[in-house]
């Protein structure tokens, strides 16, 4: 797992996030809350190694505060942020910084359209709202019925599109990273990362909650040519 050796009681509460049950549940949310300082100081070191001569990706670049972390080393990076309301922001914040290169895409599986919604309270606070932007989750309970059709990149072409391997990729595409994590347990081999740091969404989405474990598990066990790290903030 990234974030170095696993504190005892985090290696526990890893353990019994292993079950299922509301025990099971809790001891993973637990095991998230503790992870994070863990999660975040890898992410900087990794990121202290980077140089100009590498790549970095942001996939759901949302205002861009990664974006700046990750350009900062001088690195090259691409950020996809697929809600105009977002990619407006960024093209603002980043104009003239020639190693930032913006796209207004999601990045899914597979290339495309998909649509893109937004939370019922989306126009009482638009900056906070659109980091629950998503084109996966559509409960009507919390997002509009109508959606905003956005395109979409296949996370093999972006992440194997350059002359060389990607330094760092940070998803954060509420929902969407589960048919990418299954994508890459097919044969993580095939991708050219060199560490991936990962949100998921499991609460929303119980029925993926066993390949979140089995990601956290080959990460114990070195089982992956390259980290990925799925307790990012």
């Amino acid at each position: 797992m990234s974030g170095g050796p696993l504190h005892p009681f985090h290696r526990f509460l890893f353990w019994l996030s292993q079950f299922d049950g509301r025990i099971s549940a809790s001891a993973g949310r637990k095991l998230r809350r503790r992870r994070l300082k863990a999660t975040l100081a890898d992410f900087d070191r990794r990121l202290a190694a980077v140089t100009a001569e590498d790549i970095c990706l942001d996939f759901g670049a949302n205002m861009g505060l990664f974006t700046e972390k990750m350009a900062a080393t001088g690195a090259t990076v691409h950020a996809y942020e697929p809600d105009p309301h977002c990619f407006a922001i960024l093209q603002a914040r980043f104009a003239g910084r020639a190693n930032i290169h913006l796209h207004n895409a999601a990045v899914a599986r597979t290339a495309g359209r998909a649509t893109l919604r937004r939370t019922l309270d989306f126009a009482q606070s638009p900056d906070l709202q659109s980091q629950s932007s998503s084109i996966a989750i559509q409960n009507p309970g919390l997002y509009q019925a109508d959606g905003i059709t956005v395109e979409t990149r296949a996370f093999v072409d972006v992440v194997n599109g350059f002359d060389r391997p990607v330094a760092i990729v940070k998803m954060d595409i509420e929902g969407s990273e589960f048919d990418i994590l299954a994508h890459v347990l097919e044969a993580p081999e095939r991708f050219r990362i060199g560490a991936m740091f990962v949100e998921t969404h499991e609460r929303r989405f119980p029925e993926f909650r066993r390949m979140v474990r089995q990601v956290r598990q080959m990460n114990v066990d070195g089982a992956l040519p390259y980290p990925v790290d799925t307790f990012w903030p």
